[in-house]
């Protein structure tokens, strides 16, 4: 007869509790160790300047003398707001913020227009390129650059106008042509980043909304009013917001080109800032002003990014 085999039941392997102890540790410590750099990054030249300078807004103390503080709160954020400097640098910022949005939208959603329109020729990859280079610059070099153009005696600015029979302008030596200048130096370096993000949105569009706009008889102000600026309004206010940021710490092109003369015309917050930290050596009021257009910043983003999401809500 044959034998029959009794079946062994199978032994599951299982994991000692100290080995998984001994696992888990490990990747615990990988994690520490792969955001242990963008921590201390973090913490070193983000967080730790941001708490010292509102630690330093709040005491009256002197750049010379940094061991000697006075507690005074909030003192240094009242004296801004009675400080006829600031005010005017705070009404220059508004205004070169709303002007410079307004132009570099519109001519950043023609230029984008145009790229689209003209996106199957062969050599428009480079065009577009060309376009971008201002974007690529850095604003110092970009201050320093408009600065011997418009120079009043030997910038090429002034003797193209005399070329043509006009009389020399003082672009920066005057109050109103120095705000105009400024603007649109700022408008020239970034409406191109305008017209990259409007480009990609008109991209978007499916082509059967053109082609079904088309043949209802739609005209061109029809397309462009009904079919793609709703399309690319969240687009917009993405690039209106990042730009907001962007002009709201600007800095170098006035501090290179003007100082924020003549008479604060180009006064800035973020220069106003510069000049009391390391100018006049009131470091509290000059970290009260840093941490102001923090503030104005949060919040600014903050209502712009929820009326950016109620657009989309609405488009959804």
């Amino acid at each position: 007869m044959p034998v029959l085999l009794k079946a062994q039941p199978v032994k599951q392997f299982r994991y000692s509790a100290p080995w998984r102890v001994s696992t888990l540790w490990k990747d615990r410590v990988q994690q520490f160790l792969f955001i242990a750099p963008t921590s201390f990054y973090l913490v070193v030249l983000t967080l730790f300047p941001f708490i010292y300078s509102v630690y330093l807004s709040l005491h009256k103390v002197r750049l010379t003398t940094l061991h000697r503080k006075l507690f005074v709160g909030l003192q240094n954020y009242v004296n801004l707001f009675h400080d006829g400097v600031f005010m005017e640098a705070l009404r220059n910022t508004a205004l070169l913020i709303i002007a410079s949005l307004i132009l570099e939208i519109l001519i950043g959603f023609v230029m984008a227009k145009v790229f689209y329109e003209i996106r199957r020729i062969r050599w428009v990859n480079g065009l577009r390129s060309v376009y971008l280079m201002p974007v690529m610059l850095t604003p110092l070099s970009v201050g320093v650059t408009f600065g011997y153009i418009l120079n009043p005696t030997l910038g090429i600015m002034n003797y193209l106008l005399q070329c043509i029979g006009l009389s020399p302008v003082a672009w920066l030596g005057e109050p109103t042509t120095a705000q105009i200048s400024i603007l649109m130096i700022n408008v020239w370096q970034w409406s191109p980043f305008m017209m990259l993000l409007i480009l990609a949105g008109l991209t978007s569009i499916p082509q059967n909304i053109y082609e079904a706009a088309e043949v209802d008889g739609a005209k061109w102000h029809h397309i462009v009013r009904f079919v793609e600026i709703p399309s690319v309004r969240s687009i917009i206010m993405l690039g209106a917001i990042l730009r907001i940021i962007d002009m709201l710490r600007f800095f170098d092109v006035v501090y290179v080109a003007t100082r924020g003369g003549p008479a604060n015309a180009t006064m800035l917050v973020t220069l106003y800032a510069y000049q009391e930290d390391f100018q006049y050596f009131d470091v509290g009021q000059g970290s009260a002003a840093a941490v102001l257009i923090l503030i104005i910043s949060i919040v600014v983003t903050t209502f712009a990014v929820r009326f950016m999401r109620s657009i989309e809500y609405e488009q959804a």
